[in-house]
């Protein structure tokens, strides 16, 4: 039986009443036959995957409903505050009280004038007064310009891309013909586009998300007209100039003592185009993302690759720019089998938040044993947390996870171990599967020139 996910169906209210009332009227056509078919194939589909495993009720409600928070409290109903156990310390418990005891600040919100650091400022002088000048009410004391002036902020709206059109004044001469023609004023360069424009070009599409033909639109309905296609070379001249700096931000990020990773699916027309005469039996037809965070002397560098290489790939070819004789970087990513590099040394870590989510799924089926797992993610996830306010270095992160999470770590082993050797677990069903995943994720893991990774000491961030 074919198990491919059906297809998307795509539906608005109009559509869907007009469907209603060919169904009430005993009057569907083909399509809409068609459409029924596909009803009862997608409801089949579902079941087989519920039953298989594939699919649980939790994770359905948040395909269907969206996501919401996977924190302790919302999952373990009724559960409040931080989890109890005997090896979080008093002193631990005063630290976490005195940094939930947040005050909202004065000020209501609002922004003083010195947030706005790209507003023009101009000084408004008063037109009757000056320093010196006897004060018009009392007729005694002078005045002095002591005083801080006062803040008036005015917003006015206005295009991306803003347009000034000069009018050159020309004169011609009635014997000769000869033209004069007044120069631009001071400081305006005689070159349609700013380099400003460029940038505010390129800003808005790849920094901020705003597609070229919504812009036009835009800029169009402003009176300041710019073709999309305008709008992507000015864009394309920004990247051939930054080009260098692009290369020198790759150098330096793959010099990170920690390089956290991970693919997404992209769509990308052209290599689109090319699957089309690709056999994928024998030929790569996927694209991906590869999102990376390289932190560098204590900052972080963002690095995007979009392609047809994956994760693992892209690393690799980081890595080739990194200084020899480095220490080895620690890598976090998550369970797929693409992301370790598989030509360089390094330190490698799985998310506990990915395992973490797989027993989450499982909370209706299981209660008893999600809560006990759930449970001990929040004691690691809430020393982990004390490090980061403690503002811990490596070194010392690691011996307080050693000491403070390592148990917990143990304690999560054994009740895995207990699960699926005692026969409580069925090693195929879904609780014997997310038991699996994060073992084999989790211990004895190796690749070629990478050092075996225990369980991992370091936790990620709760999601």
């Amino acid at each position: 039986m074919d198990e491919k996910a059906p297809e998307t169906i795509k539906m608005n209210e109009e559509e869907f009443g007009a469907f209603k009332k060919r169904l009430e009227d005993n009057s569907l056509s083909g399509a809409d036959k068609t459409l029924i078919l596909q009803l009862f194939q997608a409801m089949q589909w579902m079941n087989r995957q519920l039953e298989n495993g594939r699919l649980t009720i939790t994770r359905l409600k948040r395909l269907i409903f969206g996501k919401k928070t996977e924190s302790r409290e919302n999952i373990l109903k009724g559960s409040k505050g931080k989890p109890e156990s005997n090896t979080i310390t008093p002193e631990e418990r005063d630290s976490e009280k005195k940094s939930d005891d947040k005050r909202p600040k004065l000020g209501h919100g609002r922004n003083g004038h010195g947030d706005y650091p790209g507003a023009e400022k101009v000084f408004c002088p008063h037109s009757d007064l000056k320093p010196g000048d006897v004060c018009p009410q009392c007729g005694k004391g002078k005045l002095h310009g002591s005083v801080k002036p006062g803040v008036f902020i005015r917003f006015v709206g206005g295009p991306l891309i803003a347009a000034t059109i000069y009018l050159t004044e020309k004169f011609r001469c009635g014997s000769c013909g000869a033209i004069y023609e007044a120069p631009l004023p001071a400081g305006v360069k005689a070159e349609k586009w700013d380099e400003t424009a460029d940038t505010i070009f390129a800003l808005s599409r790849y920094g901020y998300g705003f597609p070229f033909f919504r812009l036009e639109k835009f800029q169009d309905a402003v009176g300041v007209p710019v073709p999309d296609s305008v709008a992507f070379e000015r864009a394309e001249n920004v990247a051939d100039c930054s080009f260098p700096v692009y290369r020198h931000i790759l150098t330096k990020g793959a010099q990170g003592d920690l390089i956290e990773y991970d693919d997404t699916s992209a769509r990308i027309l052209e290599l689109m185009k090319e699957n089309k005469t690709r056999d994928p039996t024998k030929d790569r037809v996927g694209m991906f993302t590869t999102a990376m965070i390289s932190r560098v002397e204590g900052k972080e560098i963002a690095l995007f690759f979009t392609g047809r290489n994956h994760a693992g790939e892209n690393i690799v070819e980081l890595l080739k720019k990194r200084t020899p004789g480095l220490s080895p970087p620690k890598l976090m990513f998550d369970g797929s089998a693409m992301n370790p590099p598989k030509e360089f040394e390094a330190l490698l870590g799985n998310c506990l938040g990915h395992a973490r989510r797989n027993f989450i799924d499982l909370n209706d089926q299981f209660p008893q044993e999600i809560r006990l797992v759930i449970d001990l993610f929040a004691q690691i996830f809430h020393f982990d947390a004390i490090t980061k306010e403690k503002v811990m270095n490596d070194d010392e992160r690691l011996k307080f996870h050693q000491e403070k999470s390592g148990p917990l770590i143990e304690a999560l082993k054994a009740f895995c171990r207990d699960q699926l050797e005692n026969k409580k677990a069925e090693p195929n069903g879904p609780l014997g599967k997310a038991i699996k995943y994060m073992e084999k994720r989790g211990t004895s893991r190796s690749f070629s020139k990478s050092p075996v990774l225990r369980f991992p000491q370091i936790p990620s961030k709760e999601p």
